[in-house]
């Protein structure tokens, strides 16, 4: 499965309410979109205490069949005339762990980590395992910039040093 974002880091004082409503009215178009796992609608908000007002959206697709339709057919358009060029980031998923709760989430936080050179990659942790309080684990790794990405799903908002977004819809595939 590959995991597919783009995160669109918006004025300080834009105002959230605007893409509140975009995906109010626009998220469940993406509900049983062919090869998607999910797509999170996700948002940060400098007001809540984070580092910048953002739309990020977070997708995990099945396979690149939907991701390429998703892209090249027209759908992410709608993206670039709303905002312009964005750069999509591509990766590969290395877990997906999913708790019975996890459609309930309402807060996901991004950890980055660097993939230091090295003689071997067995040692390297590529997977993550669930702790408390979690909903779900998503770890994304991308080999041509060698770090990994911990996606960590809440049903409340966590006390965190990480990147935190607060997640406005889910749609699965």
């Amino acid at each position: 499965m590959q995991a597919m974002r783009y995160d669109i880091i918006l004025p300080t004082d834009y105002d959230m309410t605007i893409i509140r409503e975009r995906v109010k009215k626009t998220g469940h178009l993406m509900d049983g979109f062919p090869d998607l796992l999910f797509k999170l609608f996700l948002i940060s908000e400098k007001k809540n205490g984070e580092h910048s007002n953002s739309y990020s959206p977070l997708y995990v697709w099945k396979n690149s069949d939907g991701m390429s339709h998703f892209i090249f057919d027209g759908f992410f358009d709608n993206i670039l005339t709303s905002f312009a060029w964005q750069q999509i980031e591509i990766g590969v998923t290395s877990t997906i762990a999913l708790g019975d709760d996890f459609l309930q989430s309402q807060f996901v936080t991004e950890e980055v980590e660097e993939i230091p050179p090295t003689d071997s990659l067995k040692t390297f942790e590529i997977h993550e395992k669930s702790t408390e309080n979690e909903t779900g684990k998503l770890v994304i790794y991308n080999p041509d910039k060698w770090r990994k990405v911990i996606f960590t799903f809440y049903l409340t908002k966590p006390q965190t040093k990480h990147r935190c977004f607060e997640i406005l819809h889910l749609s699965r595939g």
